[in-house]
């Protein structure tokens, strides 16, 4: 990938070790190129422009990095989504990209976040000029900010003359470390440089308003002292805030009944460099889902309080900041696109916006919290659970013991666990075509990535009755589930495209299928089941030739085909072959013959791709014209469709036209649209712009196509292994 990593040569040598160097920016992308050699990006030239014009894709060296780093910086404000800081289950703060806080969800008003008082935020005054970085104050001239979930860095130019002034806001999600991962609280270290010759003062102070948390209180709230902070504490639970820095004077205070601050002042000598680290705490440990169960923070059994929680983590400070670093890094140091770094790295956002970890040690996510908010519906973490059982494997377990035990006598696995956000209310027969089909996939993903035998003994049987379940809605006996909408009229749909009814057999619920038959197999064969595998290789052969026969063109897969009712679609679906995507990604190999696949990924290129400068459209026919029979989903870019076809190509040997897809995709989304952290389920195919659905879990399949270009990489970090190794050269 080009770009140098080098410092900015107007800087003095001394900042090499210490400041973020002036990164050589991606003009190419308006030129019609990409920031990998030899791809063309679908992107005109016009849209291009006016994304150059706001901000910048660009490689540089990163504070604290060892390899160079890949993103934008996006000047002051211009980000249309805000990152959050949190991590597993404690909810969020979200900072934009003028350094101010925006929303929150850490009171559990998972379901509507609430904007931040106007008294949450950070004063500086260095060298006798001022910032205010609150809500909505005008965003400071010459700051930038580049995003890098679950950190966010920000440089201020020019504002305060000859001193130098960066910072990190950070949050503790750290894989495999289950202890950080669930600490309610947020990191922000400030570090200044004074490159003039006078001595010069700098003072920093840190307030937050609890102002949402005293509303319903009939007792008034108390504010008490902390080391080098303070607690504000009310009835359902309290924030604190508190710093750190060696040559601090730090001086805590309660500027009102309930604002907590704490400022740090010191003089800065000429040449002088120094860093001081804010931390904000959090502790509202209880909340009632909607169904009613009374649910309690996993972190509340560890901690009594926030002021409990700041006098675990901010002590640790440096250390958490230096692992997020280390886990990043192998990402960075992989020979895959610079984009997709940065889908990979910030994509893992959606784990604060939708997840909940109980003391009793259920973890579940939303599908959306803000977006179609269903509890762990099973359709999204069949795309969305990768990166979680990667890196969080108890967590992916304790959400897959969850759904087993929800798992009806016949077999049926349920669809989700409620709504708008319900933990105990499982409902079924919705997509049950694929429900079930994908519950053995995931079960076999995760025994094959964890290699873990006591797992797969524990799901096995209810694998086999999901799957046997799954084979009474074969109603034509030819091997295949069955399309099987909820009416005549085809609705609800269920399956994935659930407003865009589906007939006989289909290539996505049918390809699925396909899969899942060979999973079970691989299951059954891991636990010596030779009758088992037997019955599976049985049904999966009667169902590729039925799949063949009912689906192939010729040269493409058609969408549909149910002959009993002379039903039949010609259109080209982008994820059509998504049974073979999992299959790929899980280790199970084609399960559709390799011509076959190869020669569908063509008729994709050539008109769903073609149909949309920004990825792919869902349906297309073999004229080029858009499907617009149920255009809220025919005719739209579901973007984990999008990701998953491009994942499938590159498996499949189309390494160049993939990444020329995800880069259009992704572009779009990182410059165009601005909104790496607030990614939705569909966009318009016209403009780009957000369609439906806003922080879907489904995304993170991205990481499938991490997966299948650098494999060793995820292997690395699926370990916990961090050592860094110079990559191979990729042949894009």
């Amino acid at each position: 990938m080009p770009g140098s990593g080098k410092a900015n040569p107007s800087c003095c040598g001394c900042c090499h070790a210490f400041w973020v160097f002036t990164p050589r920016p991606f003009v190419e992308y308006a030129e019609a190129r990409s920031p990998m050699p030899g791809v063309h990006i679908m992107v005109s030239v016009s849209t291009a422009v006016v994304a150059m014009a706001l901000c910048q894709v660009q490689e540089f060296t990163g504070l604290g990095y060892d390899v160079p780093c890949f993103g934008v910086w996006y000047p002051a404000g211009t980000a249309s989504s805000a990152m959050p800081l949190g991590a597993l289950g404690t909810g969020f703060v979200d900072i934009t990209s003028a350094g101010t806080f925006r929303d929150s969800t850490v009171e559990n008003n998972w379901l509507k976040p609430r904007p931040v008082p106007a008294g949450c935020g950070f004063s500086l005054l260095i060298g006798g000029q001022r910032a205010d970085l609150f809500p909505n104050m005008k965003p400071t001239p010459g700051l930038r900010f580049w995003g890098h979930y679950p950190a966010a860095d920000m440089e201020f130019g020019n504002t305060f003359g000859e001193i130098e002034v960066y910072a990190r806001a950070y949050a503790p999600l750290i894989p495999h470390d289950y202890e950080l991962s669930g600490m309610p609280a947020a990191f922000f270290r400030f570090v200044m440089m004074n490159r003039g010759q006078s001595p010069v003062a700098a003072e920093i102070a840190f307030q937050w308003e609890a102002a949402h948390a005293g509303e319903t209180t009939q007792n008034p709230a108390a504010i008490e002292a902390i080391s080098n902070g303070r607690q504000w504490k009310g009835e359902n639970g309290s924030y604190a805030v508190a710093a750190s820095g060696e040559g601090w004077e730090i001086t805590p205070g309660s500027p009102g009944a309930n604002t907590i601050r704490v400022q740090s002042v010191r003089t800065l000598a000429a040449g002088e460099k120094a860093g001081v680290v804010f931390a904000l705490a959090w502790y509202f440990p209880a909340w009632t889902s909607s169904d009613g169960e009374e649910l309690r923070h996993r972190y509340a059994d560890a901690y009594p309080d926030a002021a409990g929680v700041m006098k675990a983590v901010l002590p640790r400070a440096a250390e958490i900041e230096k692992r997020i670093i280390a886990w990043q890094q192998p990402i960075y140091l992989s020979p895959v696109p610079g984009l997709l770094k940065d889908a990979i790295i910030n994509g893992l956002y959606i784990l604060p916006r939708n997840s909940w970890w109980t003391s009793d040690g259920r973890f579940f996510q939303s599908e959306s919290f803000t977006g179609c908010p269903i509890t762990e519906t099973f359709v999204c973490r069949f795309y969305g659970s990768f990166p979680l059982a990667a890196f969080f494997p108890e967590c992916e377990k304790a959400t897959m013991r969850s759904i087993a035990a929800a798992q009806k006598p016949d077999g049926e696995i349920p669809f989700g666990f409620g709504t708008p956000a319900g933990s105990r209310s499982p409902y079924y027969h919705v997509q049950h075509p694929i429900v079930s089909p994908e519950f053995a996939l995931v079960t076999w993903r995760n025994a094959a990535l964890w290699n873990d035998m006591d797992y797969l003994k524990e799901m096995y049987p209810k694998v086999q009755a999901a799957l046997r379940f799954a084979m009474t809605l074969d109603k034509d006996g030819d091997g295949v589930v069955n399309e099987d909408p909820g009416s005549e009229t085809g609705f609800p749909a269920n399956q994935y495209y659930d407003v865009w009814p589906w007939w006989g057999t289909s290539a996505y619920t049918g390809g699925i299928w396909l899969a899942a038959l060979r999973a079970g197999e691989e299951m059954a064969k891991r636990m010596e089941d030779a009758a088992f595998a037997a019955e599976m290789r049985g049904w999966y052969d009667r169902a590729l030739k039925s799949y063949d026969d009912k689906l192939w063109t010729g040269s493409y897969y058609r969408l549909y085909n149910d002959p009993e009712h002379k039903r039949m679609s010609a259109t080209s679906l982008t994820n059509a072959l998504c049974g073979q995507w999992f299959a790929y990604a899980a280790g199970l190999g084609e399960i559709l013959p390799k011509a076959c696949i190869r020669d569908h990924i063509e008729a994709v290129l050539r008109w769903n791709v073609a149909a949309t400068p920004y990825g792919a459209v869902n349906g297309v026919r073999p004229d080029g014209t858009v499907d617009e029979t149920f255009p809220d989903h025919s005719a739209v870019i579901t973007i984990g469709e999008v990701w998953n076809f491009c994942a499938m190509a590159v498996h499949a040997g189309r390494v160049r036209e993939a990444l020329q897809v995800f880069t259009a995709s992704y572009g779009n989304i990182l410059l165009l649209q601005r909104t790496p952290w607030n990614i939705p389920w569909s966009l318009d195919r016209h403009t780009g712009a957000i369609k439906w659905g806003i922080n879907y879990y489904s995304n993170t399949c991205v990481w499938t196509l991490l997966h299948a270009i650098d494999p060793a990489t995820c292997q690395r970090l699926a370990k916990n292994d961090l050592t860094l190794s110079v990559p191979a050269a990729a042949a894009f």
